[in-house]
């Protein structure tokens, strides 16, 4: 049986999203974590913050970028902006990172407020609002939230799943 659980272990650290639904198949009902599985468990959670976290910072615009790109004099005054709650940011070490989505070509995003409004309902963690409005969604034929907002097509299906995320409608 060890060999078994070694083998599942090994697979669900290359492609986690496969082996609990192939388990729940085997056996007819739902798979629980076992204390055998845990540390695998674990580190595929890990595994899956640490990739997050990455594309986070690979797709962000840093406080440096954010005031030349916004024209204002410092970086305090960026970080003002994200403490009254009009920018998104996480710091990270010694870096702060802001989701590039915020943006456009022109400064800020006209729709940011609501936008941001929508997000922290559920959520006020800038990488998990960067995972929401930049995941490809189903129900948005494959393009994320960020840019079914820009298409005036998908704007209003856009909009109603970010309503939806703090139980508003």
């Amino acid at each position: 049986m060890s060999g078994l659980i070694a083998r599942i272990a090994e697979e669900a650290e290359r492609e986690p999203e496969r082996v609990l639904p192939v388990l729940h198949a085997l056996l007819g009902e739902p798979v629980k974590i076992t204390e055998e599985l845990r540390p695998t468990a674990a580190r595929v959670g890990q595994n899956r913050r640490l990739s997050a976290l990455n594309a986070f910072k690979a797709e962000a615009l840093t406080t440096a970028a954010v005031a030349e790109h916004l024209g204002v004099a410092t970086p305090q005054a960026v970080h003002q902006m994200r403490g009254r709650g009009k920018l998104l940011g996480r710091t990270i070490g010694n870096v702060t990172y802001h989701p590039a989505w915020q943006f456009t070509d022109a400064g800020l995003r006209v729709e940011l407020g609501e936008i941001l409004r929508a997000i922290t309902a559920f959520t006020t963690d800038a990488v998990a609002a960067d995972r929401i409005m930049r995941l490809p969604r189903e129900e948005l034929d494959g393009r994320c939230v960020a840019e079914a907002l820009d298409d005036p097509e998908q704007a209003d299906d856009a909009w109603r799943i970010l309503h939806r995320l703090g139980g508003g409608f």
